[in-house]
């Protein structure tokens, strides 16, 4: 029985030794539960802290992304550019940035297409308001041409106004204009068939305006069937750009005073009773016609 005492005493040191042991154990197991426990809810806080400053970005991208594309010019380098800028955008979204480096490189980016947004924006509002300077110049140029022309016209009109005045105020004029039948006597007769003279007499009256000189008078006789009655010269003249025949001419020397002129038309049997229409022209232009019946 005595041998068997310090056995005992042995075999419960161990179970002491184990109970400590198996204490400690169970400290440190329940210890590092723990610490696995605030690494796993800091590192959830963490991964939630990086999703919603990644979806924060992304929105904040998006929105920079919106505003090049609002942006609108007409200059193409600038177009091209802001291309170039939203598809660097759309590779920074394509990013999962789950880390605080990607974070911040998120950032850096980010800033840097908010200030070339920005440097766009001046630049398109300055070409705007250049492009306005630009339309109002070019509205104001269209004005003063407008009214140019618009004077020009004027000017032409007035112009030619006063030509046509300054025509009307040189052209000579025929009055009292008349037709005489003389005989072979070189008597007045009032009856065709005796005629084989027909003198018209009429005034070239004064006329300030127009040049004096030598004018050359052309008569032409018109009888009742509208046949012009001719001359063996058959004499012509421009009247309205074209040449017409004349029955009749003379030469006087015109000094811008009245004067009376008689022109003689030899008659080869063709005047024939009935209304006749005589007419005058100088320089291009009629200067007077009367009608006469003859028996």
């Amino acid at each position: 029985m005595a041998e068997k005492k310090p056995n005992v005493g042995v075999l419960y040191g161990i179970l002491g030794l184990l109970v400590v042991v198996l204490a400690v154990a169970v400290y440190l197991l329940l210890d590092t539960r723990k610490n696995l426990n605030l690494v796993s809810a800091d590192l959830a806080e963490k991964t939630e802290y990086f999703r919603v400053e990644r979806d924060s970005l992304e929105g904040e991208l998006r929105n920079i992304y919106y505003q090049y594309d609002s942006l609108e010019t007409d200059n193409l380098d600038l177009q091209v550019e802001m291309q170039q800028q939203q598809q660097k955008i759309n590779k920074l979204i394509s990013i999962q940035a789950d880390d605080a480096y990607k974070i911040k490189m998120y950032k850096r980016e980010m800033e840097t297409l908010r200030s070339v947004l920005r440097s766009y924006i001046v630049q398109i509002d300055s070409l705007n308001m250049q492009n306005q300077e630009l339309m109002a110049e070019n509205k104001q140029l269209r004005n003063t041409e407008l009214r140019l022309t618009t004077e020009k016209e004027q000017l032409e009109k007035d112009k030619s106004q006063l030509e046509e005045i300054k025509n009307l105020a040189t052209t000579l004029q025929a009055s009292e204009v008349n037709l005489v039948m003389l005989n072979k006597r070189d008597k007045e007769t009032e009856r065709v068939r005796t005629a084989t003279t027909v003198r018209i007499d009429f005034v070239l009256r004064a006329n300030k305006v127009t040049l004096p000189g030598e004018k050359t008078i052309y008569l032409r006789i018109l009888r009742p069937d509208l046949v012009l009655l001719g001359s063996p010269e058959m004499e012509m003249f421009e009247y309205i750009g074209e040449q017409i025949p004349a029955s009749a001419s003379r030469m006087v020397n015109y000094e811008n005073e009245d004067l009376p002129v008689s022109i003689f038309w030899a008659n080869d049997g063709e005047i024939v009773p009935g209304e006749h229409m005589v007419e005058l022209y100088a320089e291009g232009k009629n200067i007077g016609t009367a009608v006469f019946i003859l028996k």
